[in-house]
């Protein structure tokens, strides 16, 4: 059956769904459900996002710096992990990740919505978009301060400063991806605006301080944006959220993923979730290594992207790679010495 939408008042939709809801065919769900979405203010149907609109007529994602494809193996392969605290770094970052997980999950009521069944689609989508728009600055912070620090020093970054920017451009495409499916209101952009000042301005000063604390830190954000994302797919599969049951990928994650024309909604969180693994496995690695030290790990993001290059590009890694380049440096040097010495050794001719 098809949802039953009724008008309560000028500007206000309600949907209704009917009980045999899970049972309606692939072909009807095409026309129920983007009525119903319409109807909860999700903008993929509302086509209130103009903006949006244009980008989507002509996408072109050639200029990222990395582009996800994931196999289903290594979906299935997706587990939820946990690192221990080692020391009293590790313990600092991760009460500091619980402290503000339980603030936030207080102050937005998903606590409560969760305990009594209440997540909607709409309210897991205003989830997902606030927390991206954290997930975000970590990266670009980090890559940022980075590179900063190779300029002053004068030396080579030895693989830190891709990897950071890649995960950094990697969930503000969750968020793009998301707010193709709902436009928040001014004073939920007014929230995004306040907390990434506060959250910017402390991680900045945080990664000045202590780089490994701050890795740490991220490493635990991602283990709980990998449960997140799990405990998403589960009540999808539940049948408590119809509307990402049955809604069609966005075009912006089918070209992200490269995923076929008939990916649901489903694949694409399934694929954010492997995303968020791949991140908490690359920043606990970080937070392993000293600050100095060459980041030779393959995660995935860079895995198929940069084919002129390999994790040890720019690298000395052993004997033979060093022999080969004072070789290259010797030969090099006897090219000038011989090109000076034959410029010597020609005749002047007479003024």
């Amino acid at each position: 059956m098809f949802p039953i939408v009724r008008r309560t008042a000028p500007g206000i939709c309600r949907t209704i769904l009917a009980p045999a809801r899970l049972s309606i065919s692939p072909s009807a769900s095409l026309v129920a459900f983007p009525m119903a979405a319409k109807c909860r203010g999700f903008s993929i149907f509302n086509g209130g996002s103009r903006m949006g609109a244009k980008m989507d007529d002509k996408l072109d994602m050639k200029n990222l710096l990395s582009q996800s494809a994931w196999t289903r193996d290594e979906l299935d392969k997706v587990e939820k992990t946990h690192r221990e605290p080692r020391d009293w770094v590790d313990r600092a970052a991760y009460y500091t990740v619980q402290a503000l997980r339980g603030s936030f999950d207080i102050g937005s009521l998903y606590k409560v919505k969760n305990m009594t069944g209440g997540m909607r689609e709409s309210d897991w989508v205003r989830r997902i978009i606030f927390l991206e728009t954290v997930a975000g600055v970590p990266g670009m912070v980090a890559g940022m301060l980075r590179h900063l620090h190779s300029l002053r020093l004068m030396r080579r970054d030895y693989g830190w400063i891709h990897s950071l920017l890649a995960e950094a451009e990697n969930e503000r495409m969750h968020l793009l991806i998301a707010l193709s499916l709902r436009q928040p209101g001014a004073l939920f952009r007014a929230a995004v605006i306040g907390g990434q000042a506060l959250f910017l301005s402390w991680y900045t000063l945080a990664y000045l301080v202590c780089p490994r604390y701050c890795h740490r830190f991220v490493g635990y954000l991602e283990e709980e944006a990998v449960h997140t994302y799990s405990k998403l797919l589960v009540d999808i599969d539940a049948g408590k959220l119809p509307l990402f049951e049955n809604l069609q990928a966005p075009r912006m994650a089918r070209v992200y993923y490269n995923l076929p024309e008939d990916a649901m909604l489903r694949d694409v969180f399934e694929r954010i979730r492997a995303d968020e693994c791949a991140h908490r496995d690359t920043n606990h690695h970080f937070s392993d290594l000293r600050p100095d030290e060459p980041n030779t790990m393959v995660e995935h993001l860079r895995q198929g992207h940069f084919q002129n290059q390999n994790v040890f590009s720019g690298l000395v890694v052993d004997k033979e790679h060093e022999m080969q380049e004072l070789e290259g440096i010797e030969l090099l040097r006897k090219g000038v010495s011989d090109s000076k010495k034959m410029g010597d050794a020609q005749p002047t001719k007479a003024a």
